[in-house]
């Protein structure tokens, strides 16, 4: 037979939990699990996208294409999908 207990905490900054478990609960094999919530992840793929192309040099790089050439390139692609 099995049971559960359940109790809320903060999981502190140094990731390490000390927990004091009732007298009923008897001594023995146990499982802990864990249950949190995740930040929110931005799946914004224009947001991604405006990032990756900020992140662009200037300049024309080792692969010989400027920021401005790989815009033009992608603004095609783009293009070419409708």
């Amino acid at each position: 037979m099995q049971a559960y207990y359940e109790i809320e905490t903060q999981i502190p900054q140094n990731h390490q939990l000390q927990l004091q478990l009732p007298e009923s609960i008897p001594a023995g094999h146990a499982k802990i699990a864990v249950i949190y919530e995740l930040p929110e992840a931005t799946d914004n793929k224009a947001v991604k996208m405006a990032a990756f192309l900020n992140g662009l040099p200037d300049e024309t790089d080792e692969s010989g294409m400027s920021r401005e050439a790989i815009n033009e390139f992608l603004k095609q692609e783009r293009q070419d999908w409708d």
